[in-house]
Protein backbone atom coordinates (compact mmCIF):
# COMPACT_ATOMS: atom_id res chain seq x y z
CA UNK A 1 0.00 0.00 0.00
CA UNK A 2 1.22 3.31 -0.88
CA UNK A 3 2.07 5.83 1.98
CA UNK A 4 -0.12 8.77 2.04
CA UNK A 5 -0.25 11.29 4.47
CA UNK A 6 -4.02 12.57 5.25
CA UNK A 7 -5.33 14.89 8.00
CA UNK A 8 -8.34 13.46 10.31
CA UNK A 9 -10.73 15.28 13.27
CA UNK A 10 -12.27 13.09 15.64
CA UNK A 11 -15.86 13.80 16.68
CA UNK A 12 -16.55 17.06 16.35
CA UNK A 13 -17.18 19.20 13.46
CA UNK A 14 -15.15 22.18 12.25
CA UNK A 15 -15.86 25.67 10.25
CA UNK A 16 -14.08 24.89 7.02
CA UNK A 17 -13.41 22.80 4.63
CA UNK A 18 -9.46 22.08 5.54
CA UNK A 19 -9.75 22.85 9.00
CA UNK A 20 -9.14 19.03 10.40
CA UNK A 21 -5.40 20.41 10.70
CA UNK A 22 -2.52 18.27 10.58
CA UNK A 23 -0.66 16.58 8.15
CA UNK A 24 0.65 13.56 10.16
CA UNK A 25 -1.19 11.14 12.07
CA UNK A 26 1.26 11.39 14.90
CA UNK A 27 -0.74 14.48 15.13
CA UNK A 28 -4.00 13.14 15.11
CA UNK A 29 -6.32 14.66 17.89
CA UNK A 30 -9.08 11.98 19.11
CA UNK A 31 -12.05 13.82 20.27
CA UNK A 32 -13.88 10.59 21.48
CA UNK A 33 -13.41 9.32 25.51
CA UNK A 34 -12.18 6.14 26.17
CA UNK A 35 -15.44 5.21 27.54
CA UNK A 36 -16.90 6.14 24.69
CA UNK A 37 -13.96 4.17 22.73
CA UNK A 38 -14.51 1.23 24.65
CA UNK A 39 -18.35 0.86 24.07
CA UNK A 40 -17.83 0.73 20.28
CA UNK A 41 -18.92 -3.12 19.49
CA UNK A 42 -16.89 -5.10 16.72
CA UNK A 43 -18.35 -3.87 13.34
CA UNK A 44 -20.83 -6.76 12.13
CA UNK A 45 -21.02 -4.48 8.53
CA UNK A 46 -19.17 -1.67 7.61
CA UNK A 47 -20.74 -0.07 4.77
CA UNK A 48 -19.38 1.69 1.91
CA UNK A 49 -21.69 4.53 -0.04
CA UNK A 50 -19.92 5.86 -3.20
CA UNK A 51 -18.65 9.68 -2.56
CA UNK A 52 -21.47 12.04 -3.59
CA UNK A 53 -20.43 14.20 -6.50
CA UNK A 54 -23.66 16.24 -6.98
CA UNK A 55 -25.55 18.35 -4.27
CA UNK A 56 -28.37 16.38 -4.04
CA UNK A 57 -26.49 13.13 -3.10
CA UNK A 58 -25.22 14.60 -0.09
CA UNK A 59 -27.76 13.25 2.63
CA UNK A 60 -29.54 15.57 5.04
CA UNK A 61 -28.15 13.67 8.17
CA UNK A 62 -24.26 14.08 6.92
CA UNK A 63 -22.39 15.89 9.24
CA UNK A 64 -20.67 18.42 6.46
CA UNK A 65 -24.41 19.16 4.95
CA UNK A 66 -24.31 22.24 6.94
CA UNK A 67 -21.18 23.05 6.06
CA UNK A 68 -21.48 22.67 1.74
CA UNK A 69 -24.89 24.18 1.84
CA UNK A 70 -24.93 26.15 -1.02
CA UNK A 71 -22.48 24.48 -2.92
CA UNK A 72 -23.26 23.85 -6.13
CA UNK A 73 -23.16 21.63 -9.49
CA UNK A 74 -20.20 22.44 -12.19
CA UNK A 75 -22.72 24.76 -14.24
CA UNK A 76 -21.40 22.74 -17.35
CA UNK A 77 -22.77 19.63 -16.11
CA UNK A 78 -24.41 16.71 -18.25
CA UNK A 79 -25.20 13.22 -18.32
CA UNK A 80 -22.64 12.31 -19.88
CA UNK A 81 -20.11 14.23 -17.80
CA UNK A 82 -22.34 12.53 -14.37
CA UNK A 83 -21.95 8.57 -15.60
CA UNK A 84 -17.48 9.27 -15.77
CA UNK A 85 -17.86 11.27 -12.32
CA UNK A 86 -20.11 7.87 -11.04
CA UNK A 87 -17.84 5.81 -12.62
CA UNK A 88 -15.00 6.89 -10.30
CA UNK A 89 -17.13 7.00 -7.30
CA UNK A 90 -17.38 3.58 -7.80
CA UNK A 91 -13.68 2.79 -8.00
CA UNK A 92 -13.01 4.55 -5.01
CA UNK A 93 -15.86 2.45 -3.31
CA UNK A 94 -14.96 -0.63 -4.73
CA UNK A 95 -11.19 0.05 -3.64
CA UNK A 96 -12.15 0.57 0.10
CA UNK A 97 -13.98 -2.72 0.35
CA UNK A 98 -11.45 -4.43 -1.17
CA UNK A 99 -8.89 -2.76 1.25
CA UNK A 100 -11.49 -3.10 4.41
CA UNK A 101 -11.38 -6.57 3.66
CA UNK A 102 -8.14 -7.46 3.28
CA UNK A 103 -7.88 -5.97 7.11
CA UNK A 104 -10.19 -9.12 8.12
CA UNK A 105 -13.10 -6.09 8.27
CA UNK A 106 -16.68 -6.77 6.72
CA UNK A 107 -17.48 -4.61 4.53
CA UNK A 108 -19.81 -4.03 1.64
CA UNK A 109 -20.75 -1.36 -0.98
CA UNK A 110 -23.90 -0.19 -0.17
CA UNK A 111 -26.89 2.77 -1.36
CA UNK A 112 -29.90 3.54 0.68
CA UNK A 113 -30.56 3.67 4.83
CA UNK A 114 -28.14 1.42 6.45
CA UNK A 115 -29.86 -0.78 9.07
CA UNK A 116 -29.23 0.93 12.28
CA UNK A 117 -28.13 -1.95 14.93
CA UNK A 118 -24.56 -2.61 16.90
CA UNK A 119 -21.59 -3.42 15.35
CA UNK A 120 -23.02 -1.62 12.12
CA UNK A 121 -20.85 1.69 10.77
CA UNK A 122 -21.30 3.52 7.33
CA UNK A 123 -18.21 5.48 5.68
CA UNK A 124 -19.79 8.29 3.20
CA UNK A 125 -17.85 10.99 1.54
CA UNK A 126 -18.16 13.68 -1.39
CA UNK A 127 -15.62 14.79 -3.73
CA UNK A 128 -15.22 18.81 -3.66
CA UNK A 129 -13.65 21.44 -5.92
CA UNK A 130 -12.66 24.49 -4.89
CA UNK A 131 -12.46 27.23 -7.19
CA UNK A 132 -11.02 30.43 -5.73
CA UNK A 133 -11.43 32.85 -8.45
CA UNK A 134 -14.81 32.02 -8.97
CA UNK A 135 -17.00 34.47 -7.19
CA UNK A 136 -20.61 33.14 -8.14
CA UNK A 137 -19.39 29.70 -6.90
CA UNK A 138 -16.65 28.59 -5.18
CA UNK A 139 -17.51 25.47 -4.23
CA UNK A 140 -18.64 22.41 -6.24
CA UNK A 141 -19.68 18.93 -5.51
CA UNK A 142 -18.07 16.94 -7.33
CA UNK A 143 -15.10 17.47 -10.11
CA UNK A 144 -15.72 20.53 -11.81
CA UNK A 145 -14.78 21.93 -15.39
CA UNK A 146 -12.74 25.12 -14.18
CA UNK A 147 -11.58 24.27 -10.19
CA UNK A 148 -8.58 25.13 -8.93
CA UNK A 149 -8.09 22.61 -6.28
CA UNK A 150 -10.01 19.48 -5.25
CA UNK A 151 -10.53 17.58 -1.94
CA UNK A 152 -12.19 14.19 -0.88
CA UNK A 153 -14.13 14.26 2.33
CA UNK A 154 -14.40 11.59 4.45
CA UNK A 155 -16.56 10.70 7.23
CA UNK A 156 -17.44 7.36 9.41
CA UNK A 157 -20.55 6.95 11.52
CA UNK A 158 -22.14 4.12 13.69
CA UNK A 159 -25.63 3.32 12.34
CA UNK A 160 -27.61 3.15 16.13
CA UNK A 161 -30.99 3.50 16.93
CA UNK A 162 -31.39 7.17 17.64
CA UNK A 163 -29.28 7.86 13.97
CA UNK A 164 -26.04 8.34 12.54
CA UNK A 165 -23.07 9.40 15.03
CA UNK A 166 -20.33 10.78 13.67
CA UNK A 167 -17.11 8.84 14.39
CA UNK A 168 -14.56 10.66 12.38
CA UNK A 169 -14.11 12.78 9.10
CA UNK A 170 -11.13 13.11 7.36
CA UNK A 171 -10.11 15.56 4.19
CA UNK A 172 -7.46 14.15 1.24
CA UNK A 173 -6.38 17.45 -0.52
CA UNK A 174 -3.05 18.79 -1.78
CA UNK A 175 -1.80 20.56 1.28
CA UNK A 176 -2.27 17.12 3.75
CA UNK A 177 -0.83 14.52 1.94
CA UNK A 178 2.25 13.81 -0.19
CA UNK A 179 0.35 11.50 -2.65
CA UNK A 180 -3.34 13.20 -2.71
CA UNK A 181 -4.77 10.81 -5.82
CA UNK A 182 -7.30 12.59 -7.06
CA UNK A 183 -7.14 15.44 -4.69
CA UNK A 184 -4.21 17.80 -6.01
CA UNK A 185 -4.18 22.09 -7.14
CA UNK A 186 -5.47 21.65 -10.72
CA UNK A 187 -3.26 23.27 -13.42
CA UNK A 188 -3.91 26.25 -14.44
CA UNK A 189 -6.28 26.76 -17.36
CA UNK A 190 -7.80 23.49 -16.69
CA UNK A 191 -11.01 25.09 -17.94
CA UNK A 192 -12.16 23.86 -20.88
CA UNK A 193 -14.42 25.60 -23.44
CA UNK A 194 -16.18 24.51 -26.63
CA UNK A 195 -16.86 20.77 -27.83
CA UNK A 196 -14.60 19.32 -24.92
CA UNK A 197 -17.12 20.82 -22.22
CA UNK A 198 -19.56 18.20 -22.66
CA UNK A 199 -17.91 15.70 -21.90
CA UNK A 200 -14.75 16.47 -19.95
CA UNK A 201 -14.00 16.88 -15.99
CA UNK A 202 -11.03 17.67 -14.01
CA UNK A 203 -9.40 16.18 -11.38
CA UNK A 204 -6.13 16.25 -9.78
CA UNK A 205 -4.48 13.54 -12.24
CA UNK A 206 -5.82 16.12 -14.99
CA UNK A 207 -8.78 17.05 -17.54
CA UNK A 208 -10.49 13.68 -18.40
CA UNK A 209 -12.71 12.08 -21.04
CA UNK A 210 -12.40 8.49 -20.19
CA UNK A 211 -11.33 6.28 -16.89
CA UNK A 212 -7.98 5.83 -17.83
CA UNK A 213 -4.76 3.84 -16.20
CA UNK A 214 -3.86 7.70 -14.42
CA UNK A 215 -7.68 7.89 -13.17
CA UNK A 216 -7.94 4.48 -11.80
CA UNK A 217 -4.85 4.92 -9.89
CA UNK A 218 -5.54 8.25 -8.33
CA UNK A 219 -8.76 7.14 -7.60
CA UNK A 220 -7.70 4.23 -6.08
CA UNK A 221 -4.50 5.65 -4.02
CA UNK A 222 -7.40 7.92 -2.57
CA UNK A 223 -8.84 4.77 -1.07
CA UNK A 224 -5.61 3.52 -0.17
CA UNK A 225 -4.80 7.04 1.60
CA UNK A 226 -8.47 7.01 3.67
CA UNK A 227 -8.08 2.93 4.74
CA UNK A 228 -3.84 3.76 5.95
CA UNK A 229 -5.44 6.30 8.28
CA UNK A 230 -7.86 4.55 9.42
CA UNK A 231 -5.93 1.16 10.22
CA UNK A 232 -4.42 2.43 13.34
CA UNK A 233 -7.75 3.17 14.70
CA UNK A 234 -9.09 -0.06 14.00
CA UNK A 235 -5.90 -1.98 16.02
CA UNK A 236 -6.41 0.83 19.04
CA UNK A 237 -10.42 -0.77 19.11
CA UNK A 238 -9.04 -4.20 18.89
CA UNK A 239 -10.97 -4.80 15.61
CA UNK A 240 -7.78 -5.98 13.25
CA UNK A 241 -4.37 -7.28 14.65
Amino acid sequence: MRRVLVSLCLGMLVGTLAACGSDTDSEITNKMSKKDRESLPQPTQILVYDFAVSPGEVSADSAVAGRLQGAGDDPNSNAARSSLEHQIAAIVAEKLVEELRDLGLPARRWNGPATAGAGVYTIEGQFVTLDEGNAAMRLIIGFGVGGTEMETLVQAYAAEPTGKRLLAEATVSSESSNMPGLAATLPAGAAISGIGVATAISTGVGVIREINTDVREGAEETAEAIVELMEPRFEKLGWID
